[in-house]
């Protein structure tokens, strides 16, 4: 008898961690990345830095650090989600592995609900994917 209730606790006690995450990707983080596969780098820029408070972020250096990594990898070819992590009703992180054809980089992006859109408030990226995901993610 004991076990069914510690069973039901535990259930409870997770189960809103695991209704917080799914793959469903802010409008803004979604069209940034379809522009980057048709259009490169300048056009997801473009749209991820619109409204955005950090928009005076997106700028050259940025795109550089991009242009870098397509040089190496080249042309991105699509994008994998690997979770959409809601941080409260207006606020979620999402965690997205770029495809190029001839390896992966790893990103998050940080975003915000305004009244009727999403905008940009953060990103990270690195081809190495222990600085972009979160230990579980990597069986850590």
């Amino acid at each position: 008898m004991r076990t069914l209730p510690l069973s039901l606790i535990i259930l409870l006690a997770t189960a809103p961690g695991l209704s917080a995450q799914g793959t469903e990707l802010p409008t803004v983080v979604r069209a940034g990345l379809m522009a980057y596969e048709r259009g490169g780098i300048s056009a997801a820029l473009r749209i991820w830095s619109q409204d955005s408070p950090i928009a005076d972020k997106f700028g050259s250096e940025v795109q550089h650090t991009f242009e870098q990594v397509k040089n190496v990898y080249r042309r991105m070819i699509g994008y994998d989600v690997l979770a959409v992590v809601q941080l409260g009703p207006h606020s979620a992180r999402s965690y997205v592995v770029i495809l190029y054809e001839s390896g992966p980089s790893y990103i998050w992006f940080d975003c915000y609900k305004k009244a009727d859109h999403w905008v940009m408030t953060g990103f990270l990226f690195n081809v190495k994917p222990d600085t972009i995901l979160p230990p579980g993610m990597l069986g850590h």
